[in-house]
This record gives structure tokens, sequence and C-alpha cells, in this order.
């Protein structure tokens, strides 16, 4: 039997129900933010910090589909739009490390505030002058310097508070949802938005994240008691710092290059544009519970274990990827990359804030590591020639395979030092 009400009571009825049920799921809504706020404290500061520094920072995290788009629709060649990455990264990361250096009693909101009004008016101008030429490659660097200082400010902050780790974890895991989105939306869409669209659309989120630099105040700015007898050069000269410092390069310059075409590897294995996007989606949203995974693991291995674990898990899946053609084994490869990229990145950004909890020294080892990063492409680019982008992946495993050298020896000296 269904009861069926018409006119005024029908009416009342049906607002009663609809607005019971809007509370009810406003009351979850409200409910599930507050436990998790209470659970992780800060939360609202990480998740702002962390969106200024991934955009700073989204040249690398969108490489591969950056790449296709200046090659497809800028008509760039791959070696060009390599380097054209790679400039620009590396103008970032020499920006970030002489604010490192030269960081302290600095007004970080202010020079964030600077450098993001010059990156959406770059990424304007960028939309509409796209293309193998001197005044782009310009113009890239300058944005890369604006974004450099402006990534350091976020990313130093993040080490102040205690529970920094935290922090990171979310850092990370933002960082593989913004490039998850773009490497499924980008090459799905290529056609339809173009270059130019392509550098509007980091204009908006560009200016998104000029509006989140209040959270960048003088309170969050004020640097903790710990190291204050040494300069920002003193603490990062130390043996342990370096030894950190070059292994996250390493490690960058080991992803980026491996990343950089293995979408141009989807191409000419004949995988649709659809296969390659989901592949690199799926392999990005993976990367969220990498990132996260510091969440649970915590302080119950020490930092050789994990990272071991993460370096390994890259090899075996570059390994996987040279030795097959199949859509299968391309899907479970960016999968694994993926995961294993986001995992790594907390437990060395946290080894870093633990060095110097002023945050100088993960703001220059954010900023070295972007050599690494700049110079992943280009290394790859000199290895790839013509449709062999297998090389890149190859070139991926040595890198890895010293950059798990340098931490074995980074755990070995940070447990002589205890």
């Amino acid at each position: 039997m269904k009861l069926h009400f018409t006119g005024e009571i029908g009416g009342y009825l049906e607002t009663d129900v609809l607005t019971s049920m809007g509370t009810f799921f406003l009351w979850m809504v409200i409910e599930l933010k507050r436990k998790i706020m209470l659970k992780i404290p800060n939360l609202r500061i990480f998740l702002a910090l962390s969106f200024i520094a991934v955009i700073t920072i989204y040249p690398v995290l969108a490489l591969p589909v950056m790449i296709g788009i200046l090659m497809d629709h800028a008509d760039m060649s791959s070696f060009s739009a390599g380097w054209l990455t790679s400039f620009g990264t590396l103008a970032t990361a020499s920006a970030g490390l002489l604010m490192s250096i030269k960081m302290d009693n600095k007004n970080l909101q202010r020079i964030s505030r600077f450098g993001l009004i010059i990156a959406v008016a770059i990424d304007l101008l960028s939309a509409f002058t796209a293309g193998a030429t001197i005044m782009f490659f310009f113009i890239r660097v300058i944005w890369g310097i604006g974004m450099g200082v402006t990534h350091v400010a976020s990313i130093a902050s993040i080490a102040h508070y205690d529970n920094y780790k935290h922090g990171y974890g979310i850092y990370v895991g933002l960082q593989f949802i913004v490039s998850g989105i773009a490497l499924y939306i980008v090459p799905v869409y290529s056609d339809l938005m173009g270059v130019t669209g392509f550098f509007i659309g980091f204009a908006i989120l560009d200016f998104f994240a000029l509006l989140l630099t209040k959270f960048l105040s003088s309170e969050y700015n004020q640097p903790a008691k710990e190291s204050k007898t040494k300069s920002s050069l003193g603490v990062i000269i130390t043996v342990p710092a370096i030894l950190a410092i070059v292994g996250f390069a390493l490690f960058e310059a080991a992803n980026t290059s491996q990343f950089s075409y293995i979408e141009r590897f989807g191409v000419i294995s004949n995988f649709t544009e659809h296969q390659i996007g989901l592949a690199l989606l799926v392999g990005s949203l993976l990367g969220i519970l990498g990132a996260l995974s510091i969440f649970v693991i915590g302080d119950k291995f020490d930092l050789v274990k994990p990272l071991t674990f993460g370096f390994l898990l890259s090899m075996s899946a570059l390994t996987m990827l040279l030795l097959s053609n199949d859509y299968t084994i391309f899907f479970i490869t960016s999968c694994l990359l993926g995961f294993s990229w986001s995992f790594c990145m907390p437990f060395i950004d946290s080894l870093l804030a633990k060095i110097d909890r002023k945050g100088r020294v993960v703001a220059a080892g954010s900023s070295i590591s972007f050599f690494g990063s700049a110079l992943g492409p280009g290394m790859a680019a000199m290895v790839v020639s013509g449709d062999q982008y297998r090389n890149s992946f190859v070139l991926a495993i040595c890198l890895f395979l010293v950059t798990l050298l340098i931490f074995v020896i980074l755990g070995k000296k940070m447990k002589e030092a205890l």
C-alpha cells in the first residue's frame, strides 16, 4: 500500500523531509570534519600550505602531459619541450635554494604573494606565446624564479609544527591528486583545450593559491627554538643534511626521467588516449594512498627500511615495463610507480625537517631536489633517440640504485650520531 499526498499537505511533507535529510547530511559532514580536525591538528593550515606548495611545482606534477601538449599544440620537438621544463624547474630550484639560505626573519607572506602574482601573469602570457622561441623560454624561467621562492616559503612553514609528518603526508598526497587530475584531463581533452586552455587553467589555480597566502602570517613564520646557534648555511652543510639533500635530488631525477616519456611510450605502444589517461590517473590516485602511508607507519620503522621498500618497488615496476608492451603491464607499472614515488617523499621530507625544525634544511632539500627534477627530463631527452623511450626507464633504474646506496649510508650515519 502506498500513500500519496498532494496539494498543500504534500508540499509541507516534501519540504519537511527534504529539510530533515539536508540537516542530517550537513550534520554528518560537520561531524566528520570535526573528527578529522581533532585527529590531525593544524589540518586547515596544512591543506592551505600544501596547496600553495603543490601549485608552485605543477610543471613537474604534469610533466608528461605538459611535454605532450607542447609537442602536439605548440609545434615543439621532444628535445625542446623537455629542456623547456628543465630550464623552468632549474630556475625554481635556484631561487628556492637562495631563499632557503636567506629566509630567516623574512616576511614569507609578502614574498609568496609577489611570486604568485608573477605566476598568474606569466601563465596567462604563456597561453598565447607558447612555442620554441627564446621569449617563451625566458618567461618560463621568470615563472620558475617566482614560484621557487613561494614554494620554499610554504614547505618550510610546515616544519614549524609538531605534527609536521602529517603536514608532509598531506602535501605529498595533494601533489598526486593534482597530478592525477592533470594526467587524465589533459590527454583526454587536449584537442579541446590546447596549449592556451592548459596555461589558463593553471593561472586560475595560481590565483586560488594567492588567496590562501593568508595562512602564511607572522604567527606561523616564527622559527622553531632549535638550532639557534647555527646559521642557515651552517645547518645545510652538515653531513646528514648533505646526504639527505643529494639523495632527494637523485630520487627526483630518477622519477622525472621515467615520468617524462611514459605517456609517449604509451602512444607508440598503440594504447588509446583514454587507456593512457586512465593508467596515469589511477597511478596518481594510488599515490595519495602512498603519501598517507606515513600516518599508519609513523615511527614503527627507521627511515631506511621504508625508503628501501619504495626504491625497490620502483625498480621492479620499471623492469616490468622494459620487458613488455602489454597494456595490463603498463597499467600495473603506472600504479606501482605512482604509489612508490609518493610513499617515499613524506619520509624524505620528514627526515629533512627532523634535522632542522626551522625548515631551512627541508627548504634547501626541496629546492635542490628540483635540480634533480629538472635534470631528469633533460637526461632522459639525451638518452631517448627516435621512439626508443625505454632508454629513459633504464636511466631511472640506475639513478634509483645510487639513491638507495646514499640513504643506506645516511641511515648508518644517523645511527652513529645517536
